[in-house]
């Protein structure tokens, strides 16, 4: 392998480590819960199920009773390029996110403890081993997963405030595969890191609410294995730095059956400057690449409705401001700015509860000329969301 051969495997081999944090919206997985996703602008003011560990954990001492929530997203992401050199599109579409939480209350509501098992970020895209992307040496196959375990612990102060604190125990892995000059290169890599989130809920008035959360950033050190046909096995390692996420929401009951709630977030991901690969006993030793990542926000708005005394209907709009600049952008996501629009609709009778909810992300596509990570072109997105989740309460 010359060195000009070895820079270009280089920059490709990154690019997946690089889109950890570089899908339209750093990669983060759409809100967890049939009911946040059908309300997916305004997911935080009004979060009343176990599930508000994760959004909101000032609001569990809400509950009036323990409760179990099992949680299922079904995406449909579909991917085509089209460039000079010919055209490519994504293979196996589909993909499937799992989540749990349970949470109880105490104390008559002064107390309340959650916990909640999902999917904080991840990815899965497959342009195929004979497509365009691979014959141009661009990683063709890849995914990412980063679970987060996070128990925590909410307390009522007043009538008027409470708030929500917890750890984030994270595990990602990362796969990745792609041709090098007629040689298959296959990376797999899994990490852990701590971290930690707060929350805390003003209720204005009976009908006005103010709400903050926190979510502090962490660095993924991740340890695993590189082979390269025709090369021996070896080591390799990366660190991965994930951002900072600041959150405001203000909500309002215009009626007993009708709120409206207005999100807004700011994440840090400028803290990504550099990505470095050790590789000390293979072909690519210590190798870096700059990210050049950009500070962004979402907005978004999100509302229900009690059409009687057990269905709910929800519907939302977010706009998701993208950090990767054209330089940097790699084949493995949809990275572009994007708006997503949701419905959804929710049955509780006795101790069960049934959400759905339905998401669409609005694309207009990305053209690249001048990136160090994949090849120029037009790049064009579609990504559908089913969710559904089930609830008991005890």
């Amino acid at each position: 392998m010359n060195v000009g051969e070895k820079r270009f495997f280089v920059v490709g081999l990154l690019t997946l480590f690089a889109s950890a944090v570089g899908f339209g919206d750093g990669n983060r997985n759409t809100p967890e819960g049939a009911a946040a996703v059908g309300a997916f602008g305004g997911h935080r003011v009004f979060a009343d199920d176990a599930n508000a560990t994760i959004h909101n954990s000032a609001n569990l001492v809400n509950l009036a009773q323990p409760m179990v929530q099992f949680n299922a997203t079904f995406g449909y992401g579909d991917s085509e390029f089209s460039s000079a050199f010919g055209a490519d599109k994504t293979e196996n579409p589909g993909y499937f996110i799992p989540g749990f939480s349970v949470a109880a209350p105490f104390a008559d509501g002064k107390y309340a403890v959650g916990f909640s098992s999902y999917v904080a970020y991840g990815r899965s895209l497959q342009w195929g081993s004979s497509g365009l992307l691979a014959q141009l040496g661009a990683p063709f196959e890849g995914s990412m997963t980063v679970a987060d375990l996070t128990p925590n612990v909410a307390m009522r102060l007043n009538d008027r405030f409470s708030v929500g604190i917890g750890a984030d125990l994270y595990y990602g892995v990362v796969n990745q595969k792609q041709y090098m000059g007629g040689m298959l290169a296959d990376i797999t890599a899994d990490g852990e890191a701590l971290g930690w989130n707060a929350a805390a809920t003003w209720n204005i008035t009976d009908r006005q609410h103010l709400v903050a959360t926190y979510r502090s950033p962490v660095k993924i050190e991740y340890e695993g294995d590189l082979s390269v046909t025709g090369l021996p096995g070896s080591d390799i390692d990366a660190d991965i730095e994930y951002p900072t996420i600041v959150a405001l929401a203000y909500g309002v009951e215009l009626s007993d059956q009708f709120r409206v709630e207005m999100d807004a977030e700011w994440l840090e991901f400028s803290q990504y400057e550099m990505l470095t690969l050790v590789n000390p006993s293979g072909a690519l030793g210590i190798s870096t690449i700059p990210q050049r990542l950009k500070d962004t926000w979402t907005v978004g708005v999100g509302a229900e409705w009690d059409c009687s005394e057990c269905w709910t209907v929800r519907s939302g709009f977010m706009y998701l401001k993208n950090p990767t600049p054209d330089g940097t952008y790699g084949p493995l996501g949809p990275d572009e700015d994007q708006g997503v629009i949701s419905i959804g609709i929710g049955y509780e009778k006795g101790n069960h509860l049934f959400d759905v909810g339905y998401a669409v992300g609005l694309f207009d596509g990305r053209s690249v000329t001048s990136s160090i990570n994949s090849p120029p072109g037009k790049y064009d997105f579609a990504v559908n969301l089913l969710s559904v989740s089930y609830g008991y309460k005890f």
